[in-house]
């Protein structure tokens, strides 16, 4: 995984419960907005393991890839089905899939 910077690596591996998307480059940064939301939903999220997941709007079938340091917080995402990736790179490979290109 690359990160849009030391903060945003250091958040992932020693932060607080936090989602990361990937940015244009395909950097992973915080997602503040998100994150807030979540934290409205699961007030004290618990546990720290490091996951990539494939989540895929319920709606609309696009796929798009979400990182967090914390599953339980991913898992109340709203409005989306969520798919563990085995590492970035496939989640990536998987997403771009959809529309029939290859991962950047």
């Amino acid at each position: 995984m690359t990160f849009a910077s030391h903060y945003d690596e250091a958040a992932f591996h020693h932060g607080p419960p936090a989602l990361f998307l990937p940015d244009p480059r395909g950097n992973l940064r915080v997602d503040p907005e998100r994150t807030r939301e979540l934290w409205l939903e699961l007030p004290e999220p618990t546990g720290h393991e490091a996951v990539v997941y494939v989540a895929t709007d319920r709606i609309t079938g696009v796929k798009m890839v979400i990182a967090t340091n914390c599953p339980a917080l991913a898992a109340v995402l709203p409005r989306v089905t969520l798919a563990r990736a085995a590492d970035y790179a496939a989640a990536k490979a998987e997403v771009a899939g959809q529309w029939g290109g290859a991962a950047g």
